[in-house]
């Protein structure tokens, strides 16, 4: 039975439960990562429903995650 493809929107609410058990750096990077994620959708490059191998493609066609958050 295939698995149920993941949206970016829970992929972003799986990394956010993660962070509770983690040492201060780790969480700070992950917070780090998921404003990137945030920022590229407020710029619209990518959607919260956007299933996870369509938005990975959508970074890379935008030059990576820094350029699609405007970084």
């Amino acid at each position: 039975m295939p698995s149920k493809a993941r949206s970016l929107h829970e992929y972003m609410k799986e990394l956010e439960r993660s962070k509770k058990d983690k040492p201060e750096q780790v969480k700070e990077a992950l917070e780090i990562y998921l404003e990137l994620w945030n920022k590229a959708i407020e710029n619209g490059v990518v959607g919260p429903s956007d299933e996870m191998n369509e938005a990975m493609a959508k970074i890379d066609r935008s030059g990576g995650l820094h350029r699609a958050a405007g970084e």
